[in-house]
């Protein structure tokens, strides 16, 4: 769906499997404590600190070697929806296929770093076009409101999302079908009747790999 930052296809096994350690325990360190340095995230994936500088020279490299691995869950999430079923159940797809890779962006979204959010936002950048295509033609057919343009639209639900993320996290809303819920509330948001959003939205997280 996106191009990475930083290229792994001439990365051997070893070289591979310790990139993928190091953003597995930067992402749990990160998670237990934002203001983690490199030093800290190298002794905890048991390796010198020039391995680590070997895979990312900087905290700012890793954290988008981090929005690389989330964002190719993301592609390979959203490569499994049907695009030929009306707007109203992709996009629903499309929420639940989000949440359920959300983890990376809930970490993501808390850490301090400059510039971080707009990187963030650039790479939603193919997710908001897939969007505005939907809403388009939702609007066209009239299952979505058109009081807004399609692109004002995408913006919206996609920082929906991300905020109904941080709700979950943040334990200001507990609810064990919150994939449903969120794919309920951005199909409210686009102007989908509630008791037609909701059956959508069921149906979405139904027939979610699981």
């Amino acid at each position: 769906m996106t191009a990475t930052t930083h290229s792994t296809a001439a990365l051997g096994p070893r070289a591979l499997a310790n990139r993928r350690r190091i953003l597995a325990v930067a992402g749990d360190e990160l998670l237990r404590n934002p203001a983690a340095s490199m030093e800290d995230i190298a002794a905890a994936a048991g390796m010198v600190r020039r391995t680590l500088y070997g895979h990312f020279p900087t905290r700012e490299a890793l954290i988008d070697g981090m929005l690389d691995e989330a964002f190719e869950q993301v592609g390979r999430a959203l490569d499994g929806i049907d695009t030929a079923q009306p707007p109203a159940p992709v996009i629903a797809e499309m929420t639940v296929a989000l949440w359920a890779v959300g983890d990376e962006f809930q970490l993501l979204l808390r850490l301090d770093e400059a510039g971080s959010r707009a990187r963030m936002s650039d790479r939603l950048a193919p997710v908001r076009t897939r969007l505005v295509t939907l809403i388009a033609a939702g609007q066209a057919d009239g299952t979505f409101a058109d009081h807004l343009p399609p692109a004002a639209i995408a913006r919206v639900l996609t920082a929906l999302v991300l905020a109904l993320l941080n709700a979950h996290s943040d334990g200001e809303w507990v609810d064990a079908d919150a994939g449903r819920d969120a794919a309920l509330t951005c199909l409210i948001a686009a102007g989908v009747d509630r008791s037609t959003a909701a059956a959508i939205a069921r149906t979405a997280a139904a027939s979610a790999p699981h």
